[in-house]
């Protein structure tokens, strides 16, 4: 290729002279909103840390107990949020997170929201901004168990991002709870691809 080519454009906004990376988000919908999210946490490079299935069965690590039980704790940081089924897998999490605001917080949100809660590249609603958002929830659950695995093994990292699926009526929070169920049986047959929605 010569100076004179065509070169490629790249339409995207740029924030500090760099190319934005795409949210996976749905776009315009509040991740604080109520509502049921089946969440999938992946370690860095996807490495084995939590530990092994052995016959259908997890074998935690002692990473992955720490994992396991920071999970747990997740409702007493987050009042708006329960937790229902969830797995620790070895090398990633699934998880299913129930968002549910007191009347307190739904106050609360409503007195402080407004153009501030709009930001970023793009304008629009910042998930990030709002008190009690899933952001906010896998955030302190990453950043408490990167803290407390850094304690036993220097080195443990999560993957930059999550994945999640809103769950949009009970079918489908029954779909998957038995794929969270069935997943260390599955594991061999599904150690090589990425982890997945059941939907």
């Amino acid at each position: 290729m010569n100076n004179y080519d065509p070169q490629p454009k790249n339409n995207k906004p740029k924030y500090k002279g760099k190319y934005r990376i795409d949210s996976t988000r749905l776009p315009a919908w509040n991740y604080a909103s109520d509502g049921g999210y089946f969440v999938t946490i992946c370690t860095d490079g996807k490495k084995c840390f939590f530990g092994e299935v052995v016959q259908g069965e997890m074998q935690r690590s002692p990473i992955g107990e720490i994992a396991h039980k920071l999970w747990y704790e997740i409702p007493n940081h987050f009042s708006n949020c329960q937790i229902d089924s969830f797995c620790v897998m070895p090398n990633h999490i699934h998880g299913i997170l129930i968002i549910n605001q007191t009347q307190e917080d739904a106050m609360n949100r409503v007195s402080t929201r407004g153009d501030d809660q709009r930001g970023g590249v793009t304008g629009l609603f910042n998930p990030m901004l709002s008190k009690n958002s899933l952001s906010k929830i896998v955030r302190w659950y990453k950043g408490r168990c990167t803290f407390e695995i850094n304690q036993i093994y220097e080195g443990f990292r999560w993957q930059g991002r999550f994945h999640d699926n809103i769950i949009r009526d009970e079918f489908a929070l029954e779909q998957i709870r038995q794929y969270i169920i069935n997943n260390p049986i599955n594991w061999e047959r599904d150690r090589e691809q990425p982890p997945h929605s059941p939907l």
